[in-house]
């Protein structure tokens, strides 16, 4: 999951985008990927579940009670510890007051902190990442990344020419420089870049889109890869000593550092999102039913505004780790007919949980194509939106082990052997549990016991740059925890190196080696 942003290469024309303005704070919203919604332009990153939407296009619920619960995939690696980190980011979640009563003032513009012995252990908060997470299931973007956004963008009009190097724009008016000609100021141009760029983020306050985020204003720079046919943008601070002041829903996973609550920010964008005052024309998530009064005759589609607040409850367990029982939850729905606002009695059975937490070799979570799209509904024809989000939702977190690398003939004129392997396992950032106190961080996985699988991964090129041609092979290898084995690599099959060992705690290790001087190279794991 990326966080930032496309850097390119090559030959390049970087656009400034400068703006003026005294709103110091923004929300961005997530919905289902659109069409214009581009790699190449940067919109769309690998592993994105969706894109950035307009302010009338919000995806929210419109249930008040959501359930979670723990598979046993979760519960065998993370343990008690692991269920303790996500059941207090849900708690923060809890907390918050109705939509209604929300002083966004409450809240701080920074709520990361650092912890020095989760940096020195590269350990990621699982608490602060499960937060994050949860945001982007409750209908919230990556607001840092959607301050400047590429749509419709035809990088044909900025051909690079001798001395054509940058435009930039202050405020509204647009100022091209090339080859030292104001174009501007001359009368050319105008509206040009702006008709290409946008901006995806939302006062709190006004509702209207703005060019920061928790009380910092942000330029941009926009990068245009022609020869590749990608190009990004890079949003940066105004002032350059500013602190940045990162959203919990920009999904920074920064090694050693942890959120102690919501940002201003991210408490925005959910009380617009629930607010009571924000009306979209609603169906109700399947299974909804009447009851009482309503039992045989409720409403279904109607004009319903936002359920003022959302409460996360644990998905009653079964007898077996994993298993769940079935939990009803009745609750007043309120929708608007002839003006009027009409109350209701419903009633959900849910099975298994609105969200189940996991564990799995990637970080994988579910996507907004199960999200249903009322945009027809609210008389906006094949828009993007608005709609509601709807279960199930599966949030599957990794379980990153030790990591390795070797490059043969990369650092010239330094030829290393592959023999020479670095243990890099220091800077994959895995997941732990750890906060402010003085107390030793948690390290996952919890202690396994038992037949465990782990995940042996490699990622193999012969090119010089290492981040191309890499080819993947994995091997899901079953044995009882904490055998060790010697990862080995051999030329002909009948001399065999141990570059490392890997000792089975039900993780993923990777081995990212660049082999250009090899004619051929086996691998294999043996028992130690």
């Amino acid at each position: 999951m990326k966080s930032g942003f496309n850097y390119v290469s090559g030959m390049a024309v970087a656009i400034g985008l400068f703006v003026s303005t005294m709103n110091a704070q923004a929300f961005a919203l997530l919905g289902p990927v659109q069409p214009w919604m581009l790699a190449s332009n940067g919109v769309i990153y690998p592993g994105d579940i969706g894109g950035p939407m307009s302010i009338t296009n919000g995806y929210r619920w419109n249930v008040p009670v959501v359930t979670y619960g723990f598979d046993k995939s979760f519960l065998d690696y993370f343990g008690t510890n692991g269920v303790e980190a996500v059941e207090s980011a849900i708690k923060i979640l809890n907390d918050l007051p109705l939509a209604s009563q929300l002083a966004l003032s409450n809240y701080p513009f920074n709520s990361l902190q650092a912890n020095s012995s989760s940096q020195a252990q590269s350990l990621v908060d699982l608490k602060s990442q499960t937060l994050a997470l949860l945001l982007e299931q409750l209908g919230l973007a990556q607001p840092t990344r959607n301050i400047y956004v590429l749509h419709d963008w035809d990088a044909s009009f900025f051909a690079p020419q001798p001395h054509d190097s940058y435009i930039v724009i202050a405020g509204m008016p647009i100022f091209y420089e090339s080859e030292g000609i104001d174009l501007a100021a001359s009368g050319g141009l105008p509206g040009y870049v702006t008709n290409f760029v946008a901006g995806f983020n939302f006062d709190p306050a006004t509702i209207n889109p703005s060019f920061s985020l928790n009380n910092n204003n942000y330029a941009g720079w926009i990068y245009i890869n022609l020869p590749v046919g990608h190009n990004s943008v890079e949003p940066f601070l105004i002032d350059p000593i500013a602190t940045t002041c990162p959203a919990v829903a920009d999904l920074v996973m920064a090694p050693g550092y942890f959120n102690t609550g919501l940002t201003y920010d991210d408490v925005g964008g959910l009380r617009y999102l629930l607010s009571t005052n924000n009306v979209n024309y609603e169906t109700l998530l399947p299974g909804v039913q009447g009851v009482g009064a309503n039992s045989e005759s409720f409403v279904d589609g109607a004009w319903r505004p936002g359920v003022d607040k959302i409460t996360f409850m644990i998905q009653p367990k079964g007898s077996m780790a994993g298993t769940f029982l079935p939990m009803t939850n009745q609750f007043t729905d309120t929708y608007i007919t002839n003006g009027n606002a009409i109350q209701q009695q419903l009633q959900r059975v849910t099975t298994q949980p609105d969200f189940l937490f996991s564990a799995g070799f990637d970080l994988l979570r579910t996507g907004t194509t199960n999200w249903i799209n009322n945009a027809a509904l609210n008389n906006h024809a094949n828009g993007a939106g608005p709609g509601i989000i709807q279960p199930p939702i599966v949030i599957a977190f990794q379980k990153t082990g030790s990591s390795y690398f070797s490059w043969s003939s990369y650092y010239s004129p330094v030829v290393w052997s592959e023999d020479a392997v670095q243990d890099i396992s220091a800077d994959t950032g895995k997941l732990g549990s750890f906060d402010g106190s003085t107390n030793a961080p948690i390290a996952f996985p919890a202690p396994q016991t038992g037949s465990v699988s782990m995940m042996v991964r490699m990622l193999l090129s012969r090119s010089n740059s290492p981040r191309d041609n890499f080819h993947s092979f994995e091997w899901l290898l079953t044995s009882e925890a904490g055998t060790v084995y010697g990862f080995q690599t051999s030329t002909n099959l009948s001399t065999w190196a141990t570059l490392f060992p890997v000792t089975n705690n039900g993780s993923l290790c990777t081995y990212q080696s660049v082999s250009a001087n090899s004619s051929s190279r086996f691998y294999r794991l043996t028992p130690q």
